[in-house]
């Protein structure tokens, strides 16, 4: 993907001009960035997971459910692909 397309663009310009020196690496993020990424993704297999099973996490901390949650239950797909596509 990326690697072949930054190589490529690399031989075009090493071609076109032989003296700049081209260095490309993979950006490591910093790591409270690592672990909010990690968090993020966690939570969002664990609600889709609730939302399929139809469990009530509210319930269990004697809390009344959003009605985001209500309607979440309702429309399971549709929740859980705003799940998804809002995640990512």
């Amino acid at each position: 993907g990326y690697r072949r397309v930054f190589e490529e663009y690399m031989r075009v310009i090493s071609q076109r001009y032989p003296d700049i020196r081209i260095e490309g690496e993979n950006y490591l993020p910093q790591p409270i960035y690592r672990h909010i990424a990690s968090f993020l993704s966690v939570f969002k297999l664990v609600l889709i997971g609730l939302i399929i099973v139809g469990k009530d996490p509210f319930a269990f901390f004697g809390m009344q459910a959003p009605s985001i949650w209500q309607w979440g239950q309702e429309n399971k797909v549709n929740s859980i692909l705003a799940s998804f596509i809002l995640k990512n």
